[in-house]
């Protein structure tokens, strides 16, 4: 038997493996073993369709034709019977026709299914389904029919399927269709009555009347039917009919997007009822036994209305998992609600005027309630109410009114992953300490008056993202995140902490943070205004704010001087004599940059700068600049050591009396003027020393330097270089004038930029230099005054070493002469 039945429906597929002579139509084999479907597309007439298919197919196979998209105006010409095969199904849409011809349809006994939808018909073609006694499903939509008269489905009396929808049906003549049918679909049409059309179909199934102007159904439902479905949403209903009450076979029911008030208790006998939709409506009240049989009803949905309570009504509801009440009035809701409710899944009461939640008294644990929606309410506390919900997974509460945190809130809750509270009036989340949410993976809790985070995600173990933009948020704490790592189904991963507006992301400290969040698996997200690249702030702040040095600050006396252009100021990068920028240190207002250990400055008490005309329009700011020298104890290898030293400027916010600086450091030590960046992390620490200036204390200490070999004096009045035996040479002195003329007439250009700018992102106020007149010493040469930073000065009895008398190819673009040279 089965080698018969392969050997048919080879045949079958034969038939349709090349078959050139039906060309243009093509050919399938269908579902069953002895159906074939041809396809006929883009023809120029009814005429080239017979002849490609006449005679080409085996008369006993089933045969489903479809024909689409073709200029069929001369159908009287031919009849579907001349193609000599045993036609079933056919399907003749997007055709354009207007109307159909009585002619082609002749002799169609067998067809069982026909579809002419989306054409341009008018009216329903009564004389062409007369042909087809056999015909179980006929499918006009999407057409342009207007009325359904008595006699239109006279010759199809055991049809069962009519499809109707998107006419411009505005008329129903009563006893027009058949009582045959099972499903009846008149949706999206312009039918205002149904005028009792309906009331005899008992054997009715299935009925679509939605997205009509239907606003009455009352006597319009046959009695005690069969019907299973109703489709009547988007319609002008106020209430429903009475005989609805008797529909105990009635399962889904939409009527959303309708005009009623209430349900009349209707639905309470529906015991097979599992879907009711009834969202945007003006229901007001829910009788207590409005579902008193419905057990067996999974999905409910009223939200949109005006319930201002649910009175209890869900209890018989035993099998409900979705249930919306979302955007009604109600004003206070209990978990007593949903007392043996033991399947419900998801519950929504967002958008209601919910003030209070009470608890049930007999506790919640006995819900597998896996998402709560309690937004946009005016709740003020949650009273432990939903302690408990070990179930719950998804826990809205943003939009409301809560202002603290009550220890317990949040108890039980075991497998809550996502806890919504944005947009409260919450000022901590301390009570979060002491709970345990070992599977919260996003909290949210944007737009509060949080100020601070200490040990808020204590007993958060797993938190991957945490949202606390538009805070008040000023501290964190190093141990927020001591146990918290972030794993999403059990893979690591690392916490994200938005912090988006909020004053601690203009706070340098966050710097240091960020780090620390880094060590432990965490990471601080967020964009600051503070900044003016629009960049993650632990990707600019490193930029900004290196702290690469310790610091120590033991005395610092403060100079006024002025800095002589624009070019030069590059805070809070410091620009280096002869180095490249390196990333400063800022400990306070003092900014200083991380330098290699090579040489020990000792400090000194200098004298007394010389006063100097300042311009109107330049700041009275004090600068503090530290020249490094080095010290040996061998004169001989100072005259065969030739090296460049870095001149390092400090800054600081302080506009107060002319005070004096002492800084010890240590330089970096080259061999060539290079101008590669020191490693970050050869350093030693820097040490400042705070001292009151002393100007009646002009005495200098002495301090020799190996490499420059010589010995600087500075007085009140002059600054002399008095050079080593054996190092002094005409030449030099020759060519170092000769640089200083070409020196001096640019500087004299720079001495306009006197107007210190100052830049986006400053930390400590930038202090103009005083400038020092050169000196001639008695060999008529002339001795290059300090450089611009301020020297380091020391007691009287010691001699300072100048960068410029041995070495003339250090920068001294710095120097600003009061005269020109002699010569």
């Amino acid at each position: 038997m089965t080698s018969l039945v392969y050997t048919v429906f080879h045949l079958a597929s034969l038939q349709c493996s090349v078959r050139p002579e039906i060309s243009p139509c093509t050919c399938e084999t269908g579902k069953a073993w002895n159906h074939v479907e041809l396809n006929c597309e883009k023809l120029e007439s009814f005429n080239a369709v017979v002849d490609s298919l006449a005679n080409k197919l085996n008369p006993d196979t089933k045969i489903d034709l479809k024909i689409t998209h073709s200029q069929l105006d001369d159908m009287e010409m031919r009849s579907f019977t001349d193609m000599n095969f045993n036609l079933y199904k056919l399907r003749m849409q997007w055709n354009g026709l207007r109307s159909l011809p009585e002619l082609p349809f002749r002799g169609l006994s067998n067809v069982t299914y026909l579809s002419i939808g989306d054409n341009e018909l008018d009216e329903i073609p009564k004389h062409a389904l007369s042909h087809m006694p056999s015909l179980l499903t006929l499918d006009i939509g999407r057409c342009n029919i207007r009325a359904v008269q008595q006699e239109d489905f006279r010759g199809i009396q055991l049809v069962t399927n009519l499809i109707l929808p998107s006419n411009n049906i505005t008329r129903l003549d009563r006893g027009s269709f058949p009582l045959s049918l099972l499903i009846l679909h008149l949706g999206r049409n312009r039918i205002e009555s149904l005028n009792g059309s309906l009331h005899d179909l008992s054997q009715l199934q299935s009925l679509f009347i939605n997205a009509n102007n239907i606003s009455d159904l009352d006597g319009e439902l046959p009695d005690g039917s069969k019907l299973r479905l109703l489709m009547a949403h988007n319609n002008r209903l106020e209430r429903l009919p009475a005989n609805m009450a008797g529909m105990h076979n009635l399962e889904t029911m939409h009527v959303h997007f309708n005009r009623l008030r209430s349900f009349d208790r209707v639905l309470r006998n529906a015991v097979n009822l599992s879907e009711v939709l009834a969202e945007n409506n003006e229901l007001e009240y829910l009788a207590r036994d409005e579902f008193a049989s419905c057990d067996k009803v999974e999905n409910l949905q009223l939200g949109c209305n005006h319930i201002r309570s649910l009175n209890s009504s869900l209890l018989p509801i035993t099998k409900l998992k979705f249930a919306n009440f979302s955007f009604n009035d109600i004003e206070e809701f209990s978990m007593a609600e949903l007392h043996g409710l033991r399947s419900l899944r998801t519950l929504s009461l967002s958008s209601n005027r919910i003030e209070r939640l009470l608890p049930d008294p007999r506790g919640v644990q006995e819900l597998i309630l896996l998402e709560l929606q309690l937004d946009n309410n005016r709740i003020d506390s949650l009273n432990g109410a939903l302690a408990g919900l070990g179930n719950l997974r998804i826990l809205s509460l943003a939009e409301n009114r809560l202002e603290h945190l009550q220890v317990g809130d949040f108890d039980g809750m075991q497998r809550l992953e996502i806890l919504d509270l944005t947009g409260n009036q919450l000022a901590e989340l301390k009570p979060m300490e002491t709970t345990l949410l070992p599977n919260l993976k996003i909290l949210k809790v944007a737009y509060n008056n949080i100020t601070k985070l200490e040990q808020d995600f204590k007993g958060l173990p797993v938190l991957c993202q945490a949202n606390l933009t538009n805070n008040q948020i000023s501290t964190i704490s190093s141990e927020l995140v001591t146990n918290t790592r972030c794993k999403n189904h059990n893979v690591p991963g690392k916490l994200e902490i938005h912090l988006d507006d909020n004053p601690i992301m203009c706070d340098v400290r966050l710097n240091e943070l960020c780090r620390l969040m880094a060590v432990q698996e965490a990471r601080i997200r967020g964009r600051s205004q503070c900044f003016e690249n629009d960049q993650e702030v632990c990707t600019v702040l490193p930029m900004l704010y290196k702290v690469d040095l310790p610091l120590m600050v033991t005395n610092i006396k403060l100079v006024p001087s002025l800095l002589k252009g624009n070019e030069e100021l590059l805070p809070p990068l410091i620009a280096t004599l002869g180095q490249p920028l390196i990333n400063p240190v800022i400990i306070g207002t003092a900014i200083v940059p991380p330098l290699p250990p090579a040489l020990l400055l000792t400090t000194t008490t200098p004298p007394p700068p010389l006063p100097l005309p300042v311009a109107p329009e330049v700041e009275k700011n004090e600068s503090t600049t530290a020249t490094p020298v080095t010290t040996s104890s061998s004169t001989t290898e100072e005259s065969t050591t030739t090296s460049s030293t870095t001149t390092t400027t400090a800054s600081s916010q302080v506009a107060l009396d002319p005070t004096e600086v002492v800084i010890t450091t240590t330089a970096p030590t080259t061999t060539s003027t290079s101008t590669t960046t020191p490693k970050p992390n050869e350093t030693l620490p820097v040490i400042v020393e705070l001292q009151e200036a002393d100007l009646a204390s002009p005495t200098l200490n002495d301090t020799a330097n190996a490499e420059a070999g010589g010995d600087q004096v500075l007085k009140e009045d002059s600054a002399v270089v008095v050079p080593p035996p054996g190092l002094e040479d005409p030449l030099q002195h020759e060519r170092e004038r000769e640089r200083e003329r070409e020196r001096q007439l640019e500087l004299e250009r720079d001495l306009d930029h006197e107007a210190v700018a100052k830049t986006e992102y400053e930390t400590v106020e930038y202090i103009p230099n005083l400038v020092q007149p050169p000196v001639v010493d008695g060999n008529d040469a002339l001795t290059p005054p300090p450089s611009k930073a301020n020297a380091l000065e020391e007691d009287s009895d010691a001699q300072s070493n100048s960068v410029h008398a041995e070495y003339p190819h250090a920068a001294q673009s710095l120097q600003i002469p009061e005269e020109p040279p002699e010569e």
